[in-house]
């Protein structure tokens, strides 16, 4: 029974220990570094600093650098487009250790930072990335081809900029131009959707049930009228919303918008500003009310 017992506590302290190495170390912050800032930013810059990159029993774990490189990614949202470069450089030269090492880490960014499913989804920071990426010569064909498409569709209506205005019918028939409803509100949600969409739906039901402060609504379908489905779904939404597609029947072709996914949601300001990009259900409220919050502030 004893044997049974020490070989069960053996056991757990394996399990233990893989699961510790499974992340790296964080780098010992000086202590002088008193300004949260500044010591997320020393963080960010030496997290690889233990990573041996020549060991290929950790490059060649996928859980091992998937865990890494999205605890990397998080730290992101603590500093600037500078500091993103500074640290993924760092990363990347490592990185070039091993030249499959390297493009599974490109592979790991593309998959964290560019897809909107991801947790720490930062397409600002992919365009860093990218660039980086693009700048070496350490990526074949396919992977440079997919890298640039992947970037040249993150830099579509990137937050800070203007949203790219068309027009559109509304299911009372009335055109106009994105940029004339966003003046109606303050801050405006502006989400793509497909009617036999069932996330959609669950978002369309979320947002119904929500209290939204001044913030307008904005559905648009990019599918057109799918032999009438497009209206029979449109007719179900709440009165205020404007529920409308794209007078372009090409518009889905067009790629004025990276719309990979259903729903695709963007928070735009009333000059149509893109403010927030890719939201989700989980933080989407948080968004609307940090932008009325400050809208409020500036009046």
């Amino acid at each position: 029974m004893m044997k049974k017992i020490y070989a069960f506590f053996i056991l757990l302290a394996a399990c233990v220990t893989a699961l510790a190495q499974k992340e790296l170390p964080l780098p010992d912050v000086p202590s002088d570094l008193t300004v949260p800032r500044l010591r997320a930013e020393y963080i960010l810059y030496r997290f690889w600093d233990a990573m041996d990159w020549r060991d290929t029993t950790l490059t060649r774990d996928a859980e091992f650098m998937e865990q890494n490189a999205a605890n990397f990614y998080n730290l992101f949202q603590f500093t600037d487009s500078a500091g993103v470069a500074r640290a993924a450089r760092r990363m990347l030269d490592g990185a070039k250790t091993d030249r499959r090492a390297y493009r599974d880490v490109a592979e790991i960014a593309e998959l964290y930072l560019f897809e909107p499913e991801s947790p720490v989804v930062d397409e600002e920071s992919f365009i860093v990335v990218a660039d980086l990426l693009l700048g070496d010569d350490m990526l074949d064909e396919s992977d440079r081809l997919r890298i640039e498409d992947a970037r040249a569709a993150a830099m579509l209506n990137r937050i800070g900029h203007a949203a790219t205005d068309f027009e559109m019918i509304t299911r009372e028939g009335d055109h106009i131009m994105l940029s004339e409803v966003a003046k109606r509100h303050p801050v405006n949600i502006l989400m793509f959707y497909d009617p036999d969409c069932h996330d959609c739906g669950e978002l369309e039901r979320f947002l119904a049930d929500s209290e939204l402060g001044d913030a307008g609504i904005i559905m648009v379908s990019p599918y057109g009228e799918q032999d009438g489905l497009w209206a029979r779904h449109a007719a179900t939404m709440p009165e205020g919303w404007i529920v409308a597609r794209p007078i372009s029947e090409e518009f889905d072709d067009e790629g004025l918008y990276d719309i990979r996914l259903t729903p695709t949601v963007y928070l735009l300001d009333s000059s149509a500003t893109v403010l927030a990009k890719h939201l989700r259900r989980e933080n989407i409220l948080k968004s609307i009310d940090k932008q009325i919050a400050c809208h409020g502030a500036k009046e």
